[in-house]
């Protein structure tokens, strides 16, 4: 499975998708990686692909 996480902050109208420094979209392989990612944002959401 793949995971990306989404940050929520503000409200759904304003989710926007993790990125890198590069812009890229941040994808995990493995949901524990992908639940820290999301643990060190304000309203970070899994979801699994």
């Amino acid at each position: 499975m793949s995971y990306i996480v989404i940050e929520t902050h503000g409200g759904a109208e304003y989710a926007i998708i993790v990125t890198d420094e590069n812009g890229g979209n941040k994808v995990f392989d493995e949901l524990a990686d992908a639940n820290a990612e999301a643990a060190d944002c304000q309203d970070g959401i899994v979801i699994e692909l």
